[in-house]
């Protein structure tokens, strides 16, 4: 089937779709991190700069259809051809900084979460390596033509590197993607497979913390177009290159928003009739986040623990109902969480430090110790 000579209207429609999505998640991972955990955090503002970035990009994909990309050359007027290849290195400065920033939010994400000192050094190395590789790729490709107006403007005296550099660095780049794409989707893996969760809940909350992942498809698919920046009808052939960099870029701000907004999903698969209970395995404690966020101490058979009492907590959910009503049971809440233990009365609260209450119904609690046993849930009587 022959190709359309105008290609401008699949890369408007596919930017318009990707614009839209960034934003509601966006705005979903705002909404929970300002009103439900209260806790705008670093990750959070990079995000937001990857956003800000995201959205200049796209109004550069959209300005420049509109004076020609996506066209052959003959359709477009010189003025309007000048003005598209001038968007188009735009595109590529915001697409850099869209990327940048995504990954770094990404990775000051998982770094809290994440308490194995290896797992760390992975992360820590392929988000060097990542920014380090975008801050060269941005360089050479803003500073490519000399003067840099020369990029869209042929009328003037000037030169431009040779393009077998722009597609090597573009390879290069690409694959520094994917590796730090995937590292950051298989640690999470490995955090989750340790948990005291059953297997369906594993298998549904890993995607939640590997999405970021998701943006090394559209990596992938890319690779298979570098080679047309060769093309002398740049901005038809390269159409495909813009579209595909532009669900890369949305789909790691997106993904990286819908990550964090597990609160929110906690609320709805409450109103839904499940029923919330956080667990940790007591080998794979919860690392504790940077100054002025809350972490609770607990004792579980005599080890003590550290774990967050933000978002980042891990959560299973199990329907209400399912828990059997005979026998006793634990469990480690975040600091929202209020769970009936038995239906004997024993209550257990969390608000930031973990306290198990026990009371027999009718009866006023000890004034010595409130009633309750602080910390030491390997030794309640519980």
């Amino acid at each position: 089937m022959e190709e359309v000579p105008n290609r401008a209207r699949p890369l408007e429609a596919v930017a318009i779709s990707l614009i839209t999505l960034t934003i509601i998640s966006f705005s979903l991972r705002t909404y929970v991190r300002t009103r439900m955990v209260k806790a705008f955090g670093l990750d959070d503002w990079f995000m937001s700069f990857a956003t800000i970035t995201y959205i200049l990009f796209v109004t550069c994909v959209l300005v420049g259809v509109h004076y020609g990309t996506g066209k052959l050359s003959k359709d477009v007027p010189p003025a309007d051809y000048s003005n598209a290849m001038q968007y188009w290195l735009y595109c590529y400065i915001w697409y850099c900084w869209t990327m940048i920033f995504s990954k770094i939010s990404i990775g000051i994400f998982l770094i809290r979460i994440i308490v194995e000192k290896v797992h760390l050094w992975f992360i820590y190395v392929a988000l060097f390596i990542n920014v380090l590789s975008g801050m060269v790729f941005f360089m050479v490709t803003l500073l490519q033509c000399h003067p840099v107006s020369y990029f869209w403007n042929k009328n003037q005296d000037g030169s431009c590197i040779d393009m077998d550099i722009i597609i090597a660095l573009t390879y290069l780049y690409s694959s520094f993607n994917i590796i730090c794409d995937f590292t950051f989707a298989l640690l999470p893996i490995l955090i989750v497979k340790g948990l005291n969760m059953n297997k369906k809940l594993k298998i549904a909350i890993i995607p939640l913390l590997s999405m970021g992942c998701i943006a090394s498809s559209a990596v992938i698919v890319r690779l298979a177009y570098v080679q047309r920046f060769r093309d002398p009808e740049f901005l038809y052939a390269t159409t495909d290159i813009a579209i595909w960099s532009t669900v890369e870029a949305g789909l790691a701000v997106t993904a990286g928003s819908l990550a964090c907004v597990r609160p929110l999903f906690k609320v709805i698969m409450q109103r839904l009739g499940w029923q919330s209970e956080a667990y940790f395995h007591p080998s794979i404690p919860l690392r504790g986040g940077p100054e002025g966020r809350n972490t609770t101490n607990v004792t579980i058979g005599g080890s003590k623990r550290t774990r967050r009492t933000d978002d980042f907590n891990m959560s299973l959910f199990s329907r209400t109902g399912d828990t059997e009503d005979s026998g006793d049971a634990h469990s480690v809440g975040t600091a929202s969480t209020t769970k009936l233990v038995t239906a004997g009365g024993i209550v257990k609260t969390s608000a930031f430090t973990v306290k198990v209450e026990e009371r027999v119904p009718g009866t006023v609690p000890e004034r010595g110790g409130s009633g309750s046993s602080k910390e030491d849930l390997g030794h309640s009587p519980v």
